[in-house]
């Protein structure tokens, strides 16, 4: 029979010798096995089994029970993890139900995506413009005449690059002044200012191309040289002092559109300002004299899709609650929370605000979620009648919101509801966790002081059996004495031949 005792009490570290000769009982070690057997000499009985198989029957019983407790405990923690994680989805679809800003988000949308695209927030008011865009924005293009090839020595000094505001100086001297090199020393020095610099090369040579990503009229390039053996002269491109040797490709230059028939400069392709809460990506220029539309409107999508996310997370909840409750007649196997009193309570509050009406609309179109098309089923998940949700939608927008996002709304009071449950430290799933790992902790220090109570009794009743082996092999001795003093003793009619 294998012990319950720990491994350090097995394998001969109670305080017991490995060898006991003044008992009259060996005790030896099996090494590997690392299991003590004792051997009784006096009275030849296997002291060692005897005491394990009454260690056992002491210990088996407790032990057994407090591993049934743990395991119970460990599954209980598991299954209140899943139905935290459940509610959790639950109430993490109600978030933006339970705000108002929910229901008064608002879509842009542009009839003609080739000359732009548009979103809107809830500043924006409903509405439809027309919208022309003349021109977008640009960043300046510059170029260089020609030289031989992008290994061509062009000169050494100071290149000063101003880029609206902003302006940064590139040395340049034998080691970096080929085209290549200028190009990119620019490239490097001007990554942070929306420069890039390349080399371009054509068939009658290689040329130096300065790109600006910083578009509008106020972020104007302007390249100037200083110092050096003055080859730099050629790269320069100042038209307020008259010296242009580089050539303009491209001008920096706002972006132009006409909303509803007024002009509006930009000096960004993203136009912020023109429209209060909408913003105007543009993509390309409208043709001569033509206009697109662009209208405002609320987003009912949004929300509606907020609704099915709800009704989705709540039927997922519902679908673990339904599981960790369950009970299996044929097989006599029950779910992991069956009649649990956190899974009861949490189902209980959360049913009750789904099936309340919302006092604060009783005399509204909507004050419960079944006058909207949500309905239990039964199995205990919710339906969704679309074609009533979309009607409800259509025609009572706001009062659709309102029964979602009132103060006293459902996604308001359902939100508070399993808040009691989630909240990190004082809700109920935090509460019951702490206890049960507490609970396991016990069991842990009940399962330490039983191995130690039979550690106890084994080394007490291995010295009791040893004392008795000791005793019975004394009594052996004694007898065996007392026969041999009695065979000695002469008396009349005594054989006194000896027989082999």
């Amino acid at each position: 029979m294998s012990s319950i005792l720990p491994s350090s009490l097995s394998s001969g570290t109670s305080g017991t010798s490995s060898t006991g000769t003044s008992s009259g009982t060996a005790l030896t070690s099996t090494g590997a096995a690392g299991t003590v057997s004792s051997s009784g000499l006096g009275s030849g009985l296997d002291i060692n089994s005897i005491v394990q198989q009454l260690v056992a029957a002491e210990g088996n019983g407790p032990a057994a029970l407090i591993t049934k407790q743990q395991t119970n405990i460990q599954t209980k923690i598991s299954a209140e993890g899943q139905l935290q994680s459940a509610a959790s989805a639950l109430q993490a679809s109600l978030a933006t139900l339970a705000t108002a800003a929910q229901f008064q988000t608002n879509a842009a949308n542009v009839a003609d995506k080739t000359v732009a695209t548009a979103t809107a927030d809830s500043t924006a008011a409903p509405g439809s413009y027309s919208l022309s865009v003349v021109q977008l924005a640009y960043g300046a293009q510059l170029i260089s005449g020609p030289v031989t090839n992008s290994t061509t020595a062009v000169g050494t000094g100071t290149l000063t690059v101003k880029v609206g505001s902003n302006t940064f100086s590139v040395a340049i001297d034998s080691t970096n002044n080929t085209l290549a090199g200028i190009a990119s020393a620019i490239g490097k020095a001007g990554a942070a200012y929306g420069i890039s610099a390349s080399v371009l090369n054509a068939t009658d040579g290689s040329r130096l191309l300065l790109s600006s990503a910083a578009t509008g009229a106020s972020n104007a390039v302007t390249v100037t040289q200083s110092g050096g053996d003055g080859g730099l002269a050629s790269l320069v491109y100042d038209p307020a002092n008259s010296n242009t040797k580089l050539t303009q490709l491209q001008a920096a230059q706002d972006a132009q559109i006409k909303l509803a028939g007024y002009t509006y400069n930009s000096p960004s392709n993203t136009v912020t300002g023109a429209l209060t809460g909408v913003t105007i990506n543009l993509v390309g220029a409208s043709a001569t004299g033509a206009t697109t539309n662009l209208t405002v409107a609320t987003d009912q999508t949004s929300a509606q899709n907020a609704v099915q996310t709800f009704v989705k997370a709540y039927n997922s909840y519902a679908g673990i609650v339904s599981s960790l409750s369950s009970y299996d007649a044929s097989t006599g196997t029950a779910g992991a929370l069956l009649g649990d009193s956190t899974l009861n309570g949490l189902v209980n509050s959360i049913n009750s605000a789904i099936n309340a009406s919302v006092g604060s609309l009783k005399n509204g179109p909507f004050s419960t979620l079944a006058e909207i098309g949500i309905v239990a089923n039964t199995d205990g998940t919710l339906g969704v009648d679309n074609n009533k949700l979309n009607t409800a939608f259509s025609q009572n927008y706001a009062a659709v919101a309102q029964l979602f996002s009132a103060n006293d709304g459902l996604a308001t009071k359902l939100n508070n509801v399993i808040n009691n449950y989630t909240a990190p430290v004082t809700g109920v799933f935090a509460t019951q966790t702490k206890n049960l790992q507490q609970n396991l902790t016990d069991l842990a220090a009940q399962r330490t002081a039983l191995n130690q109570r039979l550690a106890t009794l084994q080394n007490t009743l291995l010295a009791q059996y040893n004392a008795m082996d000791a005793l019975v092999a004394q009594l052996k001795n004694t007898g065996t004495s007392l026969m041999a003093q009695l065979n000695s003793i002469s008396y009349p009619g005594k054989s006194t031949s000896s027989s082999g």
